[in-house]
């Protein structure tokens, strides 16, 4: 397979060997021990192939439909774990026990991998579509839920909406280079810069619906409160880190520096975000949609360090992606081992009843929110140094203020947490597979934060995807050569 298609990342075929082997499986006999465990099994080998050498790559490196190169390795990286802490979630939780449940997450895992590693407009695209159609079976996962049917509804309308806006914008772009390459489109063409900044502009318009950046954003919330926990977390996370590494390389061309409607576009909505997501989640009694709002607000930070090419750019943004993931995905960890309403009402005396998981979520919270020592500290402390380096003041002011609000919301959960009940109250307790990937994740929050050397050396190791399309090895870049050109 690799040899039929240049550049194809091991993993993709691992991934698609396992959706078969669990489809036969569920054909000759039903076992969701037997499917998470494939599952499982499948995402690991995965995450191991990411390090395997690659074939040669054969011709013209210009028509390669993958881009397997050291951000593709990070980003899938991300995407596999996270994945991989969704199906433990997911383990014997009320309502998702099915073996299509787990074949569901494997689908949406390889159309997120298909569009990190995407070199060409129709991979993109096919990846997008594989992870949206997986999403929204998964949204509407449980039956009987009063609003699992509503969501399901908002997200596949909005869904179509924006893939049909996308899909617009990626022929006017193709109508004015006549290439398939998934790249920001030349302002300097022949024709004027008209057909390129529409094609810009509608592919952002569908990029921010997926992302849900202000004010693209409207459906999250609804969508997050009505599915499961681990699919919300699965939305949050997996799918966010796809579509963001899917923007970065959309604009590895291009210089963002420069003052254009393509880097004023994404200003405005990078400021929106920050301070429309806080907002949103300011006023929520209900974790999944005060997440559902944090997750917004994050989208406009890492917009930051997208506009801020250079030294620091993308590493902030990967160290940021990694950060995010980890509290992320334990806040919604604990959500659901809780088994308490996810009203902030429910988590009260949560300190006294289950002292462990509310340590868990308190570390979980604190890192979102940017305080030490916590990794979400240091991951927005660089993206300021980012910001810094490309001199983008109103964002970075935009940035300090909208964490202000944030700190409001994060720290009132962890006051209720702390504050004594009139009565004892009795929490029922999860399961130890999702005990155990909270406690991990927490140490990791925790670890990472006191020692981040070795995560912001992983960053600076990443290759720059351009010059791939121009030529056919692979070489290191330095740490201001990372994505961007200067």
């Amino acid at each position: 397979m690799t040899a039929l298609l240049p550049g194809l990342p091991p993993s993709l075929p691992i991934l698609g060997g396992g959706i078969a082997l669990l489809l036969l499986c569920i054909a000759w006999r039903r076992s969701e021990a037997r499917a998470i465990l494939i599952a499982l099994a499948t995402l690991l080998l995965a995450f191991a192939s990411l390090w395997w050498p690659l074939l040669p790559w054969p011709g013209d490196p210009t028509g390669m439909l993958f881009v397997p190169d050291g951000w593709f390795t990070y980003i899938a990286a991300l995407i596999l774990l996270s994945s991989a802490a969704t199906m433990i979630m997911a383990w014997r939780e009320t309502g998702t026990s099915s073996d299509e449940f787990y074949l569901l997450l494997l689908l949406g895992t390889l159309g997120a991998l298909v569009m990190a590693g995407s070199a060409d407009m129709v991979i993109f695209f096919l990846g997008l579509e594989t992870l949206s159609l997986s999403l929204l079976g998964l949204i509407a996962w449980h039956r009987t839920h009063p609003t699992a049917d509503e969501a399901a509804i908002k997200y596949l309308i909005l869904a179509g909406l924006s893939s049909a806006i996308l899909l617009f914008g990626l022929a006017l772009s193709y109508a004015e280079s006549g290439s398939l390459r998934f790249a920001a489109p030349s302002l300097d063409g022949q024709e004027g810069p008209a057909l390129p900044l529409a094609a810009t502009a509608l592919v952002l318009t569908g990029l921010f619906f997926k992302l849900s950046a202000v004010p693209f954003h409207t459906w999250l919330p609804d969508v997050m409160e009505g599915a499961p926990t681990p699919v919300a977390s699965f939305i949050a996370v997996t799918s966010k880190i796809a579509l963001f590494a899917a923007l970065a390389r959309y604009f590895a061309g291009a210089d963002l520096l420069r003052p254009d409607a393509a880097g004023t576009e994404l200003a405005i909505v990078a400021v929106l975000s920050m301070f429309g997501g806080n907002l949103l989640a300011l006023g929520q009694s209900n974790l999944k949609r005060l997440l559902a709002g944090s997750s917004i607000a994050h989208v406009g930070y890492l917009l930051l360090a997208l506009l801020s090419p250079g030294p620091f750019g993308l590493a902030s943004a990967a160290v940021y992606l990694a950060a995010y993931a980890a509290a992320t995905s334990g806040a919604f960890a604990a959500l659901g081992g809780a088994s308490v309403p996810a009203d902030i009402a429910g988590w009260r005396g949560m300190f006294r009843r289950r002292p462990a998981l509310a340590l868990a979520m308190a570390i979980m919270l604190i890192s979102l929110a940017g305080i030490p020592p916590a990794i979400g500290f240091f991951a927005k402390t660089y993206i300021v140094i980012a910001g810094v380096s490309a001199r983008r003041i109103v964002l970075l002011v935009a940035l300090v203020a909208s964490s202000i609000i944030g700190l409001y919301y994060y720290l009132n959960v962890v006051r209720a947490m702390m504050e004594p009940l009139p009565e004892e109250h009795r929490a029922a307790r999860g399961t130890p597979a999702n005990a155990g990937l909270i406690a991990i994740l927490a140490i990791v929050t925790v670890l990472a934060g006191l020692f981040p050397e070795t995560l912001v050396r992983q960053t600076h190791s990443l290759l720059q995807p351009t010059p791939i399309m121009r030529q056919a090895s692979l070489r290191p870049a330095a740490p201001h050569d990372i994505l961007y050109r200067e």
